[in-house]
């Protein structure tokens, strides 16, 4: 860590008034008529730490954005590339945090996904007509899986392993200005992506799943680990 780095505040302005959320976040700062690209480094209802090239001083006004997120914000301290913003009102973390819907099916996909099981379905019933015209064989019993022990953990830590892979795809991506304009939407979604592998990651390394999955600060993914199996 460089030497403006060690001055950064062990507490900014923002983390005093309310609790703060470690994460890393793909965003946008507008001020002066430009348009960065930054990472949300940590984030609270009342500020957030922002890392980016070019940010404004201490004392200048600018807006964070995220998607469709917008809130204005005064920069309350500098540090290196990073910098703490103090937001003009209270902002829900969630909103900021928490994943899209998925969006429903294209009438196009509705075609191909239709054309696709028809074409399983022929497969399928080729496959059990060759089947009837074989001669019969003993039965083979199939062999017995095998299960490490500590297969939890081994998936765990692959999670963790692609995991970094995206958040050092991402961070290559955010520095291209033409990027995030562009494709500001998918670059949130590779992020989102990163938090859910951290997330399921944790369950699986976790003794106490239960209280881990209860702990998880995405509402939706908190929600769809907790659903009721079919039946």
């Amino acid at each position: 860590m460089g030497e403006m780095e060690a001055k950064q505040p062990e507490k900014g302005p923002e983390d005093r008034a309310s609790p703060r959320t470690n994460l890393l976040l793909a965003a946008t700062v507008e001020a002066g008529g430009r348009i960065l690209p930054v990472r949300i480094r940590n984030l609270s209802e009342t500020g957030a730490m922002i890392e980016g090239a070019g940010l404004p001083d201490a004392g200048m006004k600018l807006v964070l954005a995220r998607g469709d997120l917008h809130v204005s914000a005064v920069v309350a301290w500098a540090a290196g590339s990073r910098r703490g913003v103090k937001f003009d009102g209270p902002t829900p973390v969630h909103e900021w945090t928490g994943g899209a819907k998925p969006k429903p099916l294209e009438c196009t996909g509705l075609r191909d996904q239709r054309r696709v099981d028809a074409i399983q379905a022929e497969a399928r019933a080729e496959a059990a007509s060759c089947r009837t015209l074989r001669a019969p064989t003993a039965a083979v019993p199939p062999p017995a899986p095998v299960v490490t022990p500590d297969l939890d953990a081994r998936l765990a830590h692959e999670l963790g392993y692609v995991q970094r892979l995206l958040e050092k795809l991402g961070d290559e991506l955010i520095n291209d200005s033409f990027l995030v304009q562009r494709h500001g939407q998918s670059l949130q979604n590779l992020d989102l992506v990163g938090q859910i592998l951290g997330h399921v990651a944790a369950v699986l390394l976790a003794d106490d799943k239960a209280a881990t999955v209860e702990a998880i600060g995405m509402d939706d993914l908190r929600a769809r680990l907790k659903r009721k199996p079919i039946g």
